[in-house]
Order: structure tokens, then sequence, then C-alpha cells
């Protein structure tokens, strides 16, 4: 266990000090440009984002699945480094031209998207697939934290108002000099100037599809949601929503901390004690959901206060972004662990499938509610998205591997909204119904017996051990 929480440690350490200095840019940003214009920042982010899956197609993921699995002397590290630059190379040149012919008609929004663009051949030079292989998390750590400090740093020397371009050049700049610690700590068996296999490249992308494929769709409620919004409605609606976002990832830190924590033996306990996989499954299940339930408590009755206190009173209209978005998190907190379920037993074609089929649902879904104009119901068609995916993902694992749980998310919904949805349009102080819903929640979970006393002892021994 010392060895587990020292590898959440540096997750954590990793992760919390990329989100931190995120999040510090992200109030600097939507201070200094204002909601216009930092939604056209927020707006650029995410088709870079769709432009950056382009250039991975799960690579990432097959790289570092190779690199955990093949003894050190065995490691060819060059072949997936030179994979990843040369794509990164293709998908620029591609999306240039593309970006080019298909926002000509919103001059800013496209110089924006071409600046960011840039970045992907200083992404392609990151080695975090290969530390992760190691399991040498300091590396990571070490690099997330430079290209935080570089970018949040260069913003506050560089960006006022008026240099709205200067920072798709800053963000580049800090993602080399992230990079440039990674390749400079590296110390592989063999050199990352070896020459590549390049007859393997179109198997290695075929295997690698499936999983990226997975990944994209599961994150298309990430990536849609701003393209979407600037469609539809204005760039001061993505920043409002952006803002808002920025909060709920924030709190899903905790997502990735718990998954390493309590996750990490499930595929052990499988094979070792498979008669007791299902239960320890669903009671992972039941932390996930009452943790991420928290957070929507936090966020909920924290948005009045939080919201002005961080970006200022122009934001105002994201405070109910944020009270409705804030219900993303206990679904989130539960799509981690189907997702873990199905990977870790190999049905990667299956996850694509899954994700495949909710994430089309759910792109469905928010174009209809484009048609609306109405941000709100924008995003509610989020939570309800996400929702569709993670159902989808469940009814896929369910075919490997049953858990029982609905009776248990019935009561904790019940739960959540009759202390939320009251508090809120009751205009009860939040001073008041913030501790009283973290008491309550978890406390009325008891007292139903939906979770018991050996669900403590159980997290208790998972954290102390």
């Amino acid at each position: 266990m010392h060895n587990l929480t020292s590898k959440a440690f540096w997750i954590l350490f990793s992760d919390g000090g990329a989100k931190l200095f995120g999040f510090f840019t992200t109030i600097y940003l939507a201070r200094t440009l204002g909601a216009e214009q930092y939604g056209l920042i927020a707006l650029a982010l995410s088709i870079l984002g769709v432009c950056s899956w382009f250039s991975d197609l799960g690579i990432q993921t097959l790289a570092t699945r190779s690199v955990a699995s093949t003894p050190p002397e065995e490691r060819n590290p060059a072949q997936f480094f030179w994979m990843k630059v040369t794509l990164s190379l293709l998908v620029l040149s591609v999306s240039a031209a593309a970006v080019w012919i298909l926002l000509a008609n919103q001059p800013v929004l496209r110089i924006l998207v071409l600046l960011f663009i840039l970045s992907l051949f200083p992404q392609s030079l990151q080695l975090d697939w290969y530390y992760n292989g190691i399991q040498e998390f300091k590396y990571v750590t070490a690099s997330k934290w430079v290209q935080g400090a570089v970018y949040l740093g260069g913003l506050v020397l560089f960006v006022a108002r008026e240099d709205l371009y200067l920072v798709p050049v800053v963000y580049a700049v800090s993602i080399l000099a992230g990079a440039s610690v990674m390749l400079l700590s590296y110390r592989g068996e063999h050199s990352l100037l070896q020459h590549p296999a390049i007859e393997k490249w179109p198997a290695d992308i075929r295997n690698s599809f499936f999983l990226g494929a997975g990944h994209f769709m599961a994150q298309s409620i990430i990536l849609l949601p701003p393209i979407a919004i600037g469609f539809f409605l204005t760039e001061t609606d993505v920043g409002y929503y952006s803002v808002s976002m920025k909060l709920v990832l924030a709190i899903m830190l905790a997502d990735r901390i718990i998954s390493t924590l309590l996750l990490s033996n499930l595929p052990r306990l499988r094979s070792e004690q498979p008669e007791a996989f299902q239960d320890q499954l669903e009671i992972v299940c039941r932390w996930m959901v009452v943790l991420g339930s928290m957070g929507t408590i936090f966020l909920a009755f924290s948005a009045g206060w939080i919201i002005p206190f961080l970006f200022g009173n122009e934001y105002a209209s994201s405070i109910s972004v944020l009270q409705i978005l804030s219900f993303v998190l206990p679904v989130t907190f539960l799509n981690t662990v189907f997702t873990y379920g199905l990977i870790s037993l190999g049905r990667d074609r299956e996850f694509m499938r899954a994700t495949l089929y909710g994430g089309l649902a759910t792109t469905l879904l928010i174009i209809v509610s484009g048609f609306t104009s109405q941000l709100i119901l924008m995003v509610a068609a989020v939570v309800l998205g996400e929702i569709i995916i993670t159902f989808t993902i469940y009814k896929m694992l369910q075919s490997f591997q049953n858990i029982s749980l609905w009776s248990f998310l019935l009561v904790s919904i019940a739960l959540l909204t009759g202390i939320i949805l009251p508090g809120i349009y009751l205009d009860l102080p939040s001073l008041l119904m913030l501790p009283a819903g973290l008491i309550l929640y978890p406390g009325l979970l008891l007292l139903s017996r939906s979770l018991t006393l050996s669900d403590l002892r159980w997290m208790k021994r998972r954290v102390t051990q």
C-alpha cells in the first residue's frame, strides 16, 4: 500500500499541479480578457482538442501499455516517438488547411485556432507515455509543473486585454518547455534517435484506434459543448460555460486519485478471488457516487459566491450554469469505474462501441438543444449526455460482469436532488446549506442502509493499510 500511496501522491502532485496552474490561468484570462474574448480562447482550445485526438489516435495508451509490458532491454520507444511526431505534423498541416477554409468568415477565431494548432508539434515530443509505462511519475510531474509555470508566468508577463493572439504562442512555448524536461531526463536502454520500424506503424495505429476512438467519444462531453455553444449562441456564452466547467474539472482531480487508490488492485482481485470481485466492484461504485455527490453539493451551494470571487461580477450568468453542471460529477466518477472495468478486462473494442453509441447520442442531444438558443438547456443536455455515455458503458460492462447498483443509485439521486433543489430555488443561505448538505447526504445514506458500516471499514482499510 505504501507503493500505491506513493504513486497516488505523484499523480496528485502532477495532476494537481497541472490543474492548479490551469485554474489560475483560467482566472487570469477570464478576468483580463473578459467573457467574450475568453470564450474565443475556450472555443479555440476545444477545436485544438479535436485535432489533438487525430494526432494521437490512441497511440499514447498503446505506447504506455507496450512500455509497461516489455522488458527494458527489449523496449523501442523510438517506434512510438517518431510515429507521434510524424502523425502530429501530418494532422497539423491538414487541420491548418481545413481551419483556413471553414473559418473564413470568422477571422479572429481562425487566427487563434491556427496559432493553437502549432502546439501539436511540441505535444508530440512529450514522453509521458514512456514514464507512465515505467511508472516513474516524478518526471511527468516535473514536466507538468514546468509547463504550468511557463504558461501562467508568460500570460502574466506578456498578455493584456489587447494581446489575444499571444495566448496560443505562450501556450505552445509552455508545452515545449514541459516536453524538454522529459526529453532531457530520458535514460532509456535505446536512443530516441533510433530508426523506427515504419512498416509496423499501420498495425500499431490499428491496434491503438479502438482505445483512442473510445476515449475520444467519452471526451466528447468536454470537447463538443464549447464548440456547439459557440455555433448556436455567442462567444460570451462559451466564456460563461467554460469557467464553470473549469471548476467542475478541478473537483474531478479527486476522480483520478480515487481511481488510483481504489481500482488498482481490482484486476488482480478478479484473477485471485473471482468470487469476491463483484462485491468489491460494487463497493467502489458506491463510494465513487458518494464522493462525486459531495462535490456536487459543494459546487451547487458555493456557486453564488465562488464565481464572482474568482472571475468577477461579469460572470454572474455562470452561477446557474455551474449549479446545473455540478450534477455531472457523480456520473463522471461512476463512469470511471465502468470504463476502468472494461479496459482492465481487455475489452477495447467493446469500450469503443459503448462510447460510440453514447457519444453519438450525446452529440445529437447537444445539437438539438442548441436549436433552443438557451444556454441553460444546452448545459442540461451536457449532464444528460454524460448520463447516456455512462449508461452505455455500464450496459456493455454488464455483458461481462454483473453489477447491482440500481437501488443505491435511486436513493442517492433522491437524496441529492432533495437536498440541492429546495436549497437553490428557495434561495436558502449557502453558508447554512453547504455544511448541512455535506452532513445530511452521507448521514441519510447510512440511515437508509444504502451505505453500510462495512463500506466505511472497507474505505478505511483502502486508505490506511
